[in-house]
């Protein structure tokens, strides 16, 4: 059990030289010694980690004869427990989506840029530049990786590779005045109409919809805590919960009389599931809904009734363009979304509808028949 500088016990294989530089090291079972030196300990427990597990699976063959394929699976099993539920399978649907069909059968060491641009030319047409730059990112991972397990020297992810003729983004619409009357005005009969309608008072993401409880709602002060998000995986209906992306997503949010009577509603609600009984938001079932499933829902409500399909995250858009068009303060909203800086704010979730452009026009008018 090697030990730092002042004493401390580190670990197996792993100590600290006088000059500070951490060694780690183990014997790889062709009896050689491997060892290497990093300047911070997280940095050499991983290294350590990651080639003592390289070592006992390498039955694939040599390492030099590794597919993409293979060493994908392989970084997926490192670091799974290292990154959210969400962008573990993210991150799977864009490999086996993107990366797998045109270069996975390759060997990593054959691997070179022009293959990388392959794939993105793959893409052309098809994706956003977004998704786009996701691909290239998880490329560039799993080459970096590769050159830290010292397979590969270079990274093949130059800056030659990028996206090259994305789609048009599709970043939320927010709804008209109109359209978001006319929403609320059919929902009484449908299913999740409580969900739809505290997202539309809150601006909630929907994974903090999912994973709020009883104990986040303050009746008292009118406010909610947000500390928290879900995801229901569709398939089996299994529960991940984890901690916001970000420290500016852990928040309070004040209450408007409709979300106020809404959570009373839903504390009247009769439990169906003992175990679920600690959220405030659950199906017919008692049980938890998945965010696909709330929006493929809404969709369906808007579609029937005439109304331009929009998805959760819609809602979201369409709560932040309400507050501009009420005169909230842009970082007062910036706050209440759990956005970390203000253009994210601002850009993306601030919508000017045709409304907004008339009453503006309207509001100069008279300055503007001045000049004639």
């Amino acid at each position: 059990m090697g030990k730092d500088i002042r004493g401390k016990e580190l670990g197996i294989g792993i100590s600290q030289r006088k000059d500070g530089l951490y060694s780690g090291r183990f014997v790889d079972k062709h009896g050689k010694r491997q060892q290497k030196y990093f300047k911070k300990l997280r940095e050499c427990r991983q290294w350590l980690a990651d080639a003592i597990y390289q070592d006992e699976h390498s039955d694939i063959g040599n390492i030099e004869n590794m597919s993409l394929d293979a060493w994908f699976e392989i970084w997926i099993e490192m670091n799974e427990a290292s990154f959210r539920y969400n962008t573990i399978e993210a991150r799977k649907n864009r490999y086996e989506n993107d990366i797998k069909p045109i270069i996975g059968s390759m060997l990593v060491t054959e691997i070179r840029t022009i293959h990388c641009q392959n794939v993105m030319l793959s893409m052309q047409g098809k994706y956003s530049k977004s998704t786009m730059n996701q691909t290239r990112s998880l490329m560039k991972i799993l080459f970096d990786y590769a050159i830290d397990n010292e397979i590969i020297a270079f990274n093949p992810v130059t800056r030659k590779v990028k996206p090259i003729g994305g789609k048009e983004e599709n970043l939320g619409r927010a709804l008209t005045m109109q359209e978001q009357n006319e929403l609320i005005s059919v929902l009484d009969g449908y299913r999740f109409r409580n969900q739809y309608l505290f997202v539309l008072n809150t601006g909630l993401r929907c994974g903090e919809m999912i994973a709020l409880t009883w104990d986040d709602v303050d009746f008292d002060c009118k406010k909610i805590f947000i500390n928290k998000t879900a995801t229901v995986v569709s398939c089996d209906g299994t529960v991940v919960v984890n901690p916001p992306k970000t420290k500016s997503s852990i928040r309070d949010i004040p209450l408007t009389s409709v979300a106020l009577h809404i959570l009373k509603e839903q504390k009247t609600k009769k439990v169906v599931n003992i175990e679920n009984s600690k959220y405030v938001f659950v199906g017919d079932n008692g049980k938890l809904v998945s965010c696909q499933n709330y929006s493929r829902t809404l969709s369906y409500i808007c579609k029937k009734n005439g109304i331009y399909p929009i998805s959760m995250h819609s809602l979201r858009h369409t709560f932040a363009t309400r507050c501009i068009e009420a005169g909230m303060k842009p970082k007062t909203l910036q706050a209440i979304l759990g956005h970390s800086n203000i253009s994210m704010t601002m850009n993306r979730y601030v919508h000017t509808t045709d409304d907004e452009k008339i009453k503006e026009m309207e509001r100069i008018e008279h300055i503007l028949a001045s000049v004639i």
